[in-house]
């Protein structure tokens, strides 16, 4: 049995046909000369090495084409778990020899270990918004921040990232200890029955700005300030518990009161229209805030808060709540209540809200030290599904064979929805007057378009439930005058009796 491995005897052969003599490389990786030169020679003529062991179900190009297939799929966005890959490979067997139409659960396992590169992972699900970031908009977002340290000579301490999370968000199942042969494993859980928004704001240095704990309704009560135990926390509420441009005027001011750098200072957030209006950027303006806009759905990609601050936190957040369950001798616990959900937020993020996490994510989205190599790095992770550069050329995209053509193939490309509506794109832009200006005129030829295509269509008549114009005879005219002395609109007999002729509905 041999004492080395296939990529050792790969590598011997490579010095071997770069210069090196064969007798030391033999001595050196403990390969018998006459392996190693045969190998060598094998190599030279463009001969394909076998591998040792009976034949497998699948030809040795055939499974090659098939991990090129599953790197391809993972970088469209789909990739393949266990079932779909049995699948692809049965069909592929069937087409080849049609006497065999199954294949086991250890060829599987055997191909996984042929093909050490493929690896179980997790994957991250985003929608197709989130994947349709463009490179134009991270070229932007580049030049917008570029310009803007350069003009204003801004610092690590003057750039701030604000952002908002909920208290709970969907549900994640996990990893548990469960007894042996237990059928089916489930776990309890607990909600709030509100919605709990936590408004965060760090900058590239480090700093946190404490939070706001936003509940919904009108009051607070007042029993809930005692259970908050993050210094110079504040405590507000909207009509949902979402952030408004109401809420986000007041915080504007309350950041900008409560900041000692010096001005201006650079805020990055989400293009969300209830975060800024003319009045906000105005607002801003006068208190030497820059409000910057990233680019549309892209905020897992460019937000140092979503990149690696939030994650822990909102797991500290699902432990205290496990915890909370476990401790409860009651048994009725059904639900979070107000204050144990602030003490709870308040108490993760005293633990996990973390200086060096705020720098990680400036530092990981290229926005602090600012880096395109870094920000497009970011987008391509994304953009290809996180394939490794070395298997983004899939050897069957040549179609040498119909078989490839016909078997291997990827779903086909999602298009891209565009709307006829003439728009202004603030994503990756410094929000001025001139430019909300801009989208406010965008809005108003919106609006005269429509009141245009309106009066017009009512200008060309009503139309039946056909699509037919409708047309009244002498009789309907006559009552339909005297009803409209009235103000009313009923027809002779209350009902409507239509003719049709064709191009016109006819109402007698």
């Amino acid at each position: 049995m041999a004492r080395y491995k296939r990529q050792e005897l790969d590598r011997a052969v490579a010095l071997v046909i770069g210069g090196a003599k064969g007798t030391d490389v033999a001595r050196d990786t403990q390969i018998p000369y006459n392996t190693l030169m045969n190998n060598v020679r094998a190599t030279k003529a463009g001969k394909t090495r076998k591998r040792m062991g009976p034949p497998t179900a699948l030809p040795d190009t055939c499974e090659l084409d098939l991990v090129a297939w599953i790197g391809a799929m993972q970088r469209d966005g789909y990739p393949p778990d266990r079932q779909a890959i049995m699948v692809k490979a049965t069909q592929l067997l069937r087409k080849i020899d049609a006497t065999r139409t199954t294949l086991s659960s250890g060829w599987y396992k055997r191909f996984r270990n042929r093909f050490p590169m493929l690896t179980k992972r997790v994957a991250q699900v985003i929608s197709h918004a989130r994947n349709s970031v463009d490179e134009q908009g991270v070229t932007r977002l580049f030049g917008s921040i570029t310009k803007t340290i350069a003009e204003n000579k801004i610092t690590a301490d003057r750039i701030y990232n604000m952002d908002e999370t909920a208290f709970v968000s969907r549900k994640k199942s996990g990893t548990v200890i469960a007894m042996k042969g237990s059928q089916n494993v489930w776990a309890k859980t607990v909600t709030p029955s509100f919605h709990l928004s936590i408004v965060a704001c760090v900058s590239a240095s480090g700093s946190i700005f404490p939070p706001l704990f936003l509940f919904p309704g009108e009051t607070v009560e007042k029993v809930l300030s005692a259970e908050c135990s993050v210094p110079k926390a504040t405590i507000s509420t909207s009509p949902k518990g979402f952030m408004n441009e109401d809420v986000f005027a007041s915080w504007i001011k309350h950041f900008s009161s409560n900041i000692t750098v010096s001005r201006p200072v650079l805020l990055i957030f989400d293009g969300l229209a209830s975060h800024y209006s003319q009045q906000m950027v105005e607002l801003c303006t006068s208190l030497q805030i820059i409000l910057l806009c990233l680019p549309s759905n892209a905020t897992h990609l460019f937000q140092p808060l979503d990149v690696a601050v939030f994650g822990p936190y909102k797991t500290a957040i699902r432990k205290a709540i496990v915890e909370e369950m476990v401790n409860d001798e009651t048994g009725a616990l059904h639900t979070i209540s107000r204050a144990a959900a602030l003490r709870i937020a308040s108490a993760a993020w005293k633990d996990r809200i973390l200086p060096a996490n705020a720098v990680a994510g400036f530092k990981a989205t290229g926005l602090w030290p600012l880096s395109k190599v870094q920000m497009m790095k970011r987008f391509n992770l994304f953009k290809e599904g996180g394939v490794p550069k070395s298997y983004l050329e899939a050897f069957w995209i040549e179609r040498r064979e119909a078989l490839r053509s016909e078997m291997l193939r990827l779903p086909a490309k999602s298009k891209k929805k565009t709307s006829g509506r003439k728009t202004i794109d603030v994503g990756g832009r410094i929000l001025t007057v001139e430019l909300l200006s801009e989208i406010d005129k965008s809005k108003e030829d919106r609006q005269a378009a429509s009141m245009q295509k309106a009066a017009l269509q009512k200008k060309r008549g009503k139309r039946g439930k056909n699509g037919k114009r409708i047309t009244l005879s002498k009789v309907a005219l006559k009552w339909a005058a005297i009803a409209a002395t009235y103000g009313l609109k009923p027809l002779p007999s209350g009902q409507i009796r239509s003719i049709d002729n064709g191009d016109n509905e006819v109402v007698v």
